[in-house]
Parts: structure tokens; C-alpha cells; sequence
């Protein structure tokens, strides 16, 4: 036999409540009762003193009015008494009834159990299981979980018996019709009017659950279409070039042997296809670099971030001599990374610098780098042409120029392949820099343990 319900308790605590207020009542009651037979004693004493009758009749009524005044009192106070109970009931029932419009209208299902049997639900948990509440109550954990997980609740409830904290965890419950569905549980251990009981929550995370793994197909297929469109990329970039060396080779070759046979008009269509042939050779060569941070890339390794700077100002000497850049660096910090792809990192974006200059002004670009926490924050400053705000995200997409023409050349793949090297290696990229005031850009990179911070 199961215990109590909650409305029984409750109807209990009202009946306590009420046999209080009789019990004051019945009290008052005996107490004008013991008064007025005091009364009368002294109405039957009081003739026999000698005193006149007048004095006697006089005592007589004043005790009379006395007794009338306390009755009246005592009958008031039961009123008021009887009154307070009723107002008192009222916003009990009240409390009550709103109380338990909360607990339904709730989307959690909410319960209580005594001895592994349910003491409480509310609406919404009957319903979730497709029974009503009344019929629930004579139910047990054991009988709305799957036979396999029942073991399950057993230890759970061994354990929050023990005092061990509550902690959410899944599980998944039979409905009165035979369908499932996957609850997240959460439930405590509690005492309640003095006897121990377990108190809890369960909440419908089914369409959560299929929608996560919904998600988690998603990603994976994405995942995976970008992992072949980057191999396509890779083979068709690097497949790419043999035709592309053909063309302009034999195109440059026959420019020479019909160097003034050719009329003006023939002779300018073989330099646009000689010219458009070494600008896709160009965008072939970025794209498999760009394709390559990702698909061969070395493993990490402790690298020193001045061997990198120096590396790529070697590279960049033609450059940095033709332009009469001054280039300041300050002392760069070690770190865990790929040592071919840092110093391409630091290439492009110095090359950028010395590229994007002003016009009859010498470059000055400075290069430091500070630690921050957990990472380094590197810097490269210029004095160049600068970028207006509203580019500074889409100047790292790939192909993405804002200056066209002879003035400027390039791709538009440096930037994304800064920004590919940096998220490979966990960091992050951009830039602040307005029109005509000069670039700054900005990477992280992570720091490792013992790694000796820049000066």
C-alpha cells in the first residue's frame, strides 16, 4: 500500500488547523463557563452580608453588567477566531489552487517518491507519460523506465539515499501507449514533514537529442565535402600548372620566332595570352599554397620567431632594397608551431607592408610581439596606404583584392593564407587601420609551457 498522497497531506494539515481553532473555542467556552458559576455563588453570597438593601441590589447589578461585558468580549473574540480560520482557509485554497496552476502549466515534469513509489507528480509529468495523475501515483520508477536502465535507478536511488549529491543524467522512459522517449533527470534527496523522500525533475530532450545528432551529421558532411573540395583544389591547382607552363612557354617562344612578322593587333593578342597565362599560373601556385597549409603542413616543433623574421626578410631582400624599407623588429618569443608556415606567415604580411606603401615614401615597418596569458600577440605596423574599416574582414577571403591593376599586383590569396596558417595553429588574425594612416596587423598564437616571453 503506498503512502499518503500530497492532497492527503494537506488535507491533514487543515484538519490540525481547524481542531486548533475549536480547541481555543471549546476553552473560551469553559472558561465563561467556570466565570458565570463564580457569578452565581457571589450572587447567592452577597445577602447574606449586612449591608442595605440598597447596596446590595447595587453590587448585584454590577456584577451582572461584569458578566454580560466578558461574555460579550469572550463571544467576539470566538467570532474574530472563527472569521480568521475562515480567511485563513480561504488563502490557503487559494495558495493552493494557484500553487498547483504553476506546477502543471510547468514544461518540467516534476515529481517526489517515497520507497521507490511516486508521492506527487503534477499534470505535466503524467501527461508526458500519457497517464493521468491519479493513475500514475500507483506507479513506480520501475515501471515507466526500459527494462535495461532499471538497474540504473536502483543505484541512483541507493545513492541519493546514501547522501550523495544529486547530478543530471538521461534516461529513456516507456509511455502508457509503448512509445519512448529520452528524459534528462535531475533529483535530490530531501526531508519532508520529518520522513525522507526524493524530489526531481524530468525534462523531454528527445527532439534536443535529434536534433544534435541531426547537427552532428551536418558537420560531418560538411566536414567532409570541404575536406574533398580542398583535395580537389590541391590536385586540380597542382595538375593545373604543367598546362599553364605549356601555354605561356609556347606562347613566349612564338613571340620570339615571329618577333616582327606578326601586325600590332596579332602581336597584342599573344601578350594578353602570354600576360593571362602567367597571372593563372600565379593564382594556381597561391591556390595549391593555400591548399597546402592545411594537407602539408609539418608536425610542431619549438620554433624561434626572430629565425622566422629573418628567414622571410631574406626572402623579401629585393623588396625591402628597391624601396629602401626600414624595417624595426623587436625581440620575438619561441613557439610550438610549423616553422615553414610561420615564416610564410611572416612573408606575406611584411611583404604587404613594404607593397602597400605610399607612393614617393620610404616604408617604416615594426614587428614585436607581447605576452598575453596564455599567448603571444605579435604585431606588424606599417606607415602605408592603410584599408578602410569597412574591409577589414573581407580582406582575408581568398581572391579578395581591393586594389586592381599594375599599381598593385597580386592574387588575393596572402591574406587567406595568413589566416589559415594562424587558425591551424589555434590563434587568431585582423587588422585596425584607416585610409592613408598606415596598417597594423594583428595575430595570436599560443604559448608554450617554458616558453621564454619577448624582452
Amino acid at each position: 500500500m503506498r503512502e499518503d498522497t500530497a492532497e492527503d497531506h494537506q488535507d491533514q494539515e487543515r484538519r490540525r488547523h481547524t481542531a486548533r481553532i475549536l480547541r481555543g473555542i471549546r476553552l473560551r467556552v469553559l472558561h465563561l463557563a467556570l466565570f458565570w458559576t463564580l457569578v452565581s455563588g457571589g450572587l447567592a453570597w452577597l445577602p447574606t452580608l449586612p449591608l442595605p438593601r440598597t447596596t446590595l441590589l447595587a453590587l448585584q447589578g454590577l456584577i451582572w453588567l461584569a458578566g454580560c461585558a466578558l461574555t460579550l468580549l469572550a463571544g467576539r473574540r470566538m467570532v474574530h477566531d472563527a472569521r480568521d480560520h475562515l480567511r485563513t482557509e480561504q488563502i490557503l485554497r487559494e495558495n493552493e489552487v494557484e500553487f498547483r496552476t504553476t506546477l502543471n502549466a510547468t514544461t518540467v515534469g516534476l515529481f517526489r517518491l517515497r520507497n521507490l513509489h511516486f508521492d506527487f507528480v503534477n499534470a505535466t509529468l503524467a501527461e508526458m507519460m500519457g497517464y493521468g495523475v491519479e493513475e500514475f501515483l500507483t506507479l513506480s520508477p520501475m515501471d515507466v523506465v526500459v527494462p535495461e536502465q532499471r538497474d540504473m535507478v536502483r543505484q541512483n536511488s541507493i545513492r541519493r539515499a546514501e547522501g550523495e549529491p544529486g547530478y543530471p543524467y538521461q534516461l529513456t522512459f516507456l509511455r502508457k501507449d509503448g512509445g519512448t522517449f529520452i528524459g534528462q533527470v535531475w533529483s535530490k534527496r530531501i526531508l519532508f514533514r520529518g520522513k525522507p523522500c526524493t524530489v526531481g525533475s524530468i525534462v523531454d530532450i528527445s527532439a534536443r537529442i535529434e536534433a544534435e545528432q541531426e547537427m552532428r551529421r551536418m558537420v560531418n558532411a560538411l566536414a567532409a565535402s570541404n575536406l574533398e573540395l580542398e583535395r580537389f583544389a590541391y590536385v586540380a591547382s597542382h595538375d593545373l600548372q604543367e598546362p599553364l607552363r605549356a601555354i605561356t612557354s609556347f606562347s613566349q617562344l612564338l613571340e620570339r620566332r615571329l618577333d616582327g612578322r606578326l601586325d600590332a593587333e596579332a602581336a597584342e593578342y599573344l601578350r594578353f595570352i602570354i600576360t593571362g597565362g602567367k597571372r593563372m599560373h600565379a593564382l594556381v601556385n597561391d591556390l595549391l599554397a593555400f591548399s597546402r597549409v592545411a594537407h602539408k603542413g609539418s608536425p610542431f616543433q619549438l620554433v624561434s620567431c626572430d629565425d622566422s623574421v629573418a628567414m622571410a626578410l631574406q626572402t623579401l631582400q629585393d623588396s625591402i632594397r628597391d624601396s629602401h624599407a626600414v624595417i624595426t623588429v623587436g625581440r620575438l618569443p619561441m613557439i610550438l608551431a610549423d616553422a615553414m608556415q610561420i615564416e610564410q606567415l611572416f612573408q606575406h604580411l611584411i611583404g604587404n607592408a613594404i607593397k602597400f606603401g605610399q607612393p614617393g615614401k620610404v616604408p617604416h615597418i615594426r614587428i614585436g610581439a607581447d605576452r598575453e596569458q596564455d599567448e603571444y600577440h605579435f604585431r606588424i605596423e606599417d606607415d602605408g596606404i592603410g584599408i578602410p574599416p569597412e574591409y577589414h574582414t573581407e580582406i582575408f577571403s581568398v581572391f579578395r583584392r581591393l586594389h586592381k591593376g599594375p599599381a598593385y599586383p597580386g592574387t588575393g590569396v596572402g591574406l587567406a593564407i595568413c589566416k589559415r596558417v594562424v587558425e591551424r595553429h589555434q590563434g587568431r588574425i585582423w587588422v585596425s587601420a584607416m585610409p592613408a594612416q598606415g596598417s597594423c596587423f594583428h595575430f595570436t598564437l599560443p604559448a608554450p609551457d617554458g616558453a621564454t616571453p619577448p624582452c
